[in-house]
């Protein structure tokens, strides 16, 4: 028997170990790539993460016609709502950013760079009619109808606190101690709509306010009965879950501890806020009907300020995480001082 290795087809013999060095070529390609694009996500990652989760404060942005991403970054980090002007033009570039669309939007440095980005591309107005963020309120969506020349400011908000519009079935019959605009508070649902030619503001409203009812079905009623709370009550707990995280595996934490407070009297329902603080999700008012199963009655920002949150049961653990908190914002007070030449005299 010839035990001889056996010759390629040119006689060299090499035939066996050049597919191998081709086939480790390949791997190593291929291991390079992988390598290139875990740094690149973990670049978004960190160029991504908020400024200062702490700073829950909104305020107004105003996008020039025809600004473009480096005077939109330079005057976001001026407004103080992202901390590197440089990273957030970097991270537009990685995520091959849309050019962004002109108007006055709501920001805050609480908010993450990449839902920063996403809210500059995607306005207001759509080729279809416009689309209502999720955190919104009826004074800011006023405002921006009103902007993209879709309805009058003051005919909306008229409209909003008309006798006609408070008397519609879906706004419920808990309306103790509300009147005006703060009855349809949260019950505007944020979503994509479409305008007819002739729609007026009253028309507008009754849209978004059917839009709801057809969300919020028989089903979702009876479990906020079974959770012993009406719907204006529910859409304060799925108002203040869309203000607290922007991480949708968070939202039904959240409002577990938010429910387990309630439950436990530690937020009586009597203390909570009188009317939505802004225009939940549909991912938040379903947190809101089914919270997870747990103990916890506190939460606190990760000291990562990557927008996740801590969980606990344990008050004086929730103490030290605040202090801890605190004590982080102090020193990207310092570092703010520092990086723009200190304070004024």
């Amino acid at each position: 028997m010839d035990l001889e290795p056996k010759l390629s087809d040119n006689g060299t013999g090499s035939g066996i170990p050049e597919k191998r060095k081709r086939f480790q070529r390949s791997l190593s390609v291929i291991i390079a790539l992988i390598v290139l694009a875990a740094l690149a996500l973990w670049g978004v990652y960190m160029m991504s993460k908020p400024y200062d989760r702490t700073r829950t404060t909104y305020a107004d942005f105003v996008v020039e016609e025809d600004a473009d991403i480096s005077a939109v970054a330079a005057d976001l980090e001026e407004q103080g709502v992202i901390k590197d002007a440089s990273h957030f033009e970097r991270l537009a570039k990685l995520t091959f950013a849309d050019p962004f669309k002109p108007g006055t939007y709501y920001l805050s440095p609480s908010m993450d760079s990449l839902t920063i980005l996403r809210t500059l591309q995607s306005g207001m107005t759509t080729s279809k009619g416009f689309t209502v963020p999720a955190g919104y309120t009826l004074l800011q969506l006023a405002s921006a109808l009103d902007r993209d020349g879709l309805a009058d400011q003051q005919k909306f908000l008229k409209a909003a606190a008309s006798p006609d519009i408070a008397s519609l079935e879906v706004l419920g019959e808990n309306t103790e101690g509300l009147k005006g605009t703060d009855l349809l508070e949260g019950f505007l649902l944020p979503g994509e709509y479409t305008l007819s030619a002739d729609a007026d503001e009253s028309m507008i409203i009754i849209m978004m306010l059917d839009a709801f009812a057809n969300f919020y079905n028989d089903d979702y009623k009876a479990r906020a009965d079974e959770l012993g709370i009406n719907t204006r009550q529910l859409l304060v707990i799925a108002s203040m879950i869309e203000k607290e995280t922007s991480v949708d595996k968070e939202r039904a934490a959240i409002s577990g501890v938010i429910h387990n407070r309630i439950n436990l009297e530690m937020t009586p329902v009597s203390e909570l806020p009188e009317k939505p603080i802004c225009f939940p999700s549909k991912e938040s008012i379903i947190a809101a009907l089914y919270p997870d199963d747990s103990e916890y009655t506190y939460y606190a920002l990760d000291p990562s300020m990557d927008g996740t949150h801590r969980f606990t049961d344990d008050e004086e653990e929730y103490n030290e995480w605040m202090e801890e908190l605190s004590e982080d914002s102090e020193e990207n007070d310092e570092e703010s001082s520092e990086e723009s030449g200190g304070e004024e005299e």
